[in-house]
């Protein structure tokens, strides 16, 4: 089976809006740490919450609705990447 180099791009992704927010922004990165560290920016810059008042629940939304796309489907989805 060949591969095409879609195929070989992966990246981490999080829908601002699948963890409680109403906001179009999509966050990728290679890691999911480098990921959740990003969202909590964004949730401070952009939501004004804090990464210290977060609530368990929140934390666990942006864990457990982590994706892996590839890249190309992460910028087709969203007016606002992080990278």
């Amino acid at each position: 089976m060949s591969q095409i180099i879609e195929d070989c791009i992966r990246s981490f992704c999080i829908h601002c809006e699948d963890i409680g927010l109403d906001c179009n922004c999509i966050i990728y990165g290679n890691t999911e740490e480098k990921v959740a560290n990003e969202t909590f920016l964004h949730m401070f810059e952009y939501h004004a919450i804090n990464p210290n008042e977060m609530t368990t629940s929140m934390r666990m939304k942006i864990k457990e609705n982590m994706q892996i796309h590839s890249h190309n489907d992460c910028l087709s989805k969203s007016n606002c990447t992080i990278f």
